[in-house]
């Protein structure tokens, strides 16, 4: 249920896993505590685990995981001083409610993943991608299924943003200021957004700059790009001529980015 606080005591621990620890509930990393060596580390699965730990003594960390920690609520503050952390991922946490407003201070971070966090229906992201947000180095983020109903406007903010998945979601439409910005995005994946009732208009796009994402970030799980919009019912209406233009600008927009091994197209009601 509970860690022996002797771990605490092991200076040179890199890679450090709970995987699959059904009755883990908690884990105090606090005073006393030296992991300042650790460079990994994994909850996923942790069913029972409700809160996270406190990250203050380990500040090197890169790689972080909650993968299906459906009992997870809160995320300490402390995860603001994690300033080399590269990916972070609360995929399918369906109880967590809020993110700290200070994950803005990530400037490494370049995986997002909130897939399935039902709880986080639209002010929690606000806050976390603020205008004023330093996660200048995000590429990958996926709030697939999370009960939006807004998208937050600061997305836009993001400007090395490759891949976006927005699918499964609740709002109408999508600001002009979210997109704006993304001259790099190759992915964006509208699917299942059954209350949506108007595409986006491109950024211009930034070929030499693409495909960045499949070169240096790890744990992908989808090595793919392009357009995604399936099974929005609300978007019928439009997906007959004046997709064409979009389709075209989407094709000539991955043309162009090189550096990307495979595309795909995919726009239907």
């Amino acid at each position: 249920t509970f860690v022996h606080p002797s771990m605490g005591r092991l200076e040179n621990l890199v890679f450090l896993s709970f995987r699959n620890c059904n009755n883990l509930i908690s884990i105090k990393i606090g005073r006393g505590f030296n992991l300042i060596s650790l460079r990994v580390l994994h909850f996923s699965g942790c069913t029972k685990l409700e809160n996270t730990p406190d990250f203050t003594r380990t500040t090197n960390l890169e790689y972080l995981d909650f993968d299906g920690c459906t009992s997870l609520s809160s995320v300490h503050e402390s995860i603001g001083a994690l300033a080399k952390l590269t990916f972070l991922s609360f995929r399918d946490c369906k109880n967590l409610v809020s993110i700290p407003n200070n994950m803005n201070t990530m400037t490494s971070l370049q995986t997002l993943d909130l897939w399935g966090c039902l709880e986080l229906m639209d002010l929690p992201l606000g806050r976390a991608f603020s205008p004023s947000s330093h996660l200048k180095s995000l590429v990958f983020l996926d709030m697939g299924f999370c009960n939006l109903v807004k998208v937050p406007d600061a997305i836009g903010e993001l400007r090395c943003l490759e891949r976006l998945n927005l699918q499964g979601n609740n709002f109408v439409s999508i600001p002009y200021d979210s997109f704006c910005g993304l001259h790099c995005l190759a992915y964006l994946n509208l699917s299942h957004c059954h209350k949506l009732e108007a595409l986006p208009d491109l950024p211009s796009e930034r070929a030499s700059l693409g495909g960045w994402y499949f070169k240096t970030v790890s744990g992908s799980r989808d090595h793919t790009s392009g357009l995604y919009v399936f099974d929005c019912p609300k978007l019928a209406h439009m997906l007959v001529s004046p997709s064409r233009d979009l389709e075209l600008a989407w094709l000539v927009r991955l043309i162009k980015v090189r550096t990307l091994s495979t595309f795909h197209f995919s726009i239907f009601g």
